[in-house]
């Protein structure tokens, strides 16, 4: 195990479990007003509100914006191996949701797996990540809100998706929803974002 990877796998390791303590409370890791066993109108707040953690937003998005460099030194940008990266930051999203103690997480498909220049890299690499989300999921009792494919960050859809003017192009993008949809379906997912 590499230093980035011992760093990744204890990312969360020091903070406690959030709770429910109540409007009063002084902890920074404690829920004020979401109390998930709660009845409100004849369901719990867990059922009604069905919050989740978004992969894309906690885990893959860099801190950049327009004036400037990304500013979030999460390890497992600092991995060599690919695959090794994003089986890191699937552990430590888990390792979150489990703090967290929400019910739910989401996902875009890239968001999950190793990155992919071809159509075959894209089918193995998801189907790696889902496999290690299936166990994840079975261990830690999380489901999945919703999954959906991130066809809009690559710079091959600069020009569009499933309107580009180039027909490779077109077709991967439908590649990647096929391979999206099977996913969330495989996975038990609540919906799915198109």
């Amino acid at each position: 195990m590499t230093d980035h990877q011992a760093a990744a796998s204890a990312y969360f390791k020091s903070l406690p479990q959030a709770r429910y303590e109540g409007p009063d409370s002084q902890s920074d890791f404690a829920y004020r007003y979401y109390d998930k066993n709660r009845v409100v109108m004849g369901k719990t707040m867990e059922e009604q509100l069905r919050l989740s953690v978004c992969f894309w937003h906690t885990f893959c998005w860099d801190g950049s914006d327009v004036f400037g460099a990304g500013g979030f030194n999460r390890p497992w940008y600092q991995m060599d191996d690919p695959r090794a990266a994003a089986k890191a930051k699937r552990e430590a999203a888990f390792d979150l949701f489990n703090l967290l103690d929400l019910p739910f997480y989401s996902f875009h498909d890239v968001d999950v797996m190793a990155p992919a220049e071809t159509a075959q890299e894209h089918v193995a690499n998801i189907a790696e990540a889902v496999d290690h989300l299936e166990q994840l999921m079975a261990s830690s009792g999380r489901k999945l809100l919703w999954g959906t494919a991130n066809n809009f960050s690559h710079p091959r859809y600069m020009a569009g998706a499933s309107t580009n003017p180039n027909p490779e192009i077109a077709a991967f993008a439908g590649l990647q929803v096929r391979e999206a949809l099977n996913a969330t379906h495989r996975l038990g997912g609540a919906n799915y974002v198109l």
